[in-house]
């Protein structure tokens, strides 16, 4: 495969991101030694590329709650990543995953320069690289209107407290089909959710999934891009017209 073709595979990315991104996994591939791509990618763009046969010696590091991974080769033992504590210091005033990311993404950092952040209460964790966390320590000192207090940890040592959020909810849909419950849960029309499917703007379990009378069963994970990150819950019963009224989970 060559670099256009790789870019071409990803015409809803960067397209000077991804040509960086294959000489980065070019480059890879000649070394014997522990090597990182030193960025975070979305499950749209780390799930296509292990499939990929000329990229099979790369590994993609994360766990698996985790949407935002990182690839590498020739990696073992403790985790090249860091886990950035910020605490509002003032909890009365609650803030929210917006707050946290706003307050990073206006100290000029870009996206995929850190990972997952998850809120806990009057707290909040990033996944990052040490010098990426360590910038973020000194120059960080408020989220929202809230003054914050940043601790930089060893991943293994935070890594187990961290649970993604999630909103339950109900809706009634005509069918468990995938482009019926897309249209749900993006609150868009049928035509709309199927041209998400078609774009591959729609990952079922963090792969592309582009069959759209596919069956969704409880505990899929369905991401579309810019309208978030579900779980599929339980049939809760079949209205009188037939529809099915089931329960989801947001990720927040």
């Amino acid at each position: 495969m060559d670099k256009q073709s790789f870019v071409r595979a990803f015409n809803n990315e960067d397209t000077y991101r991804m040509a960086k991104l294959f000489e980065a996994l070019v480059r890879a591939g000649n070394y014997e030694f522990p090597f990182v791509v030193e960025e975070f990618y979305t499950p749209l763009v780390w799930s296509a590329v292990i499939k990929m046969k000329e990229f099979r010696h790369i590994t993609v590091l994360g766990e698996e709650f985790l949407e935002r991974r990182i690839f590498c080769v020739n990696w073992e033992g403790l985790s090249p990543l860091k886990i950035l504590e910020i605490k509002n210091l003032q909890p009365a005033v609650k803030l929210e995953h917006k707050d946290y990311l706003g307050a990073l993404l206006g100290l000029g950092i870009q996206r995929d320069k850190f990972g997952d952040l998850f809120v806990q209460q009057d707290v909040a964790y990033v996944i990052v690289f040490e010098e990426m966390g360590s910038y973020v320590k000194e120059h960080l000192y408020a989220a929202g209107k809230c003054p914050v207090e940043t601790t930089l940890y060893a991943y293994e040592e935070k890594v187990k407290e961290l649970k993604p959020s999630l909103q339950k909810f109900e809706a009634v849909v005509a069918s468990k089909r995938l482009d019926v419950i897309v249209a749900e849960l993006a609150q868009t029309s049928r035509g709309k959710a199927v041209e998400l499917i078609d774009r591959g703007l729609v990952l079922l379990n963090y792969q592309e999934c582009k069959e759209k009378s596919k069956e969704l069963k409880p505990e899929d994970t369905l991401t579309i891009r810019r309208k978030g990150k579900f779980k599929v819950g339980e049939v809760l019963k079949e209205t009188q017209k037939g529809n099915l009224r089931m329960e989801f989970y947001k990720f927040l």
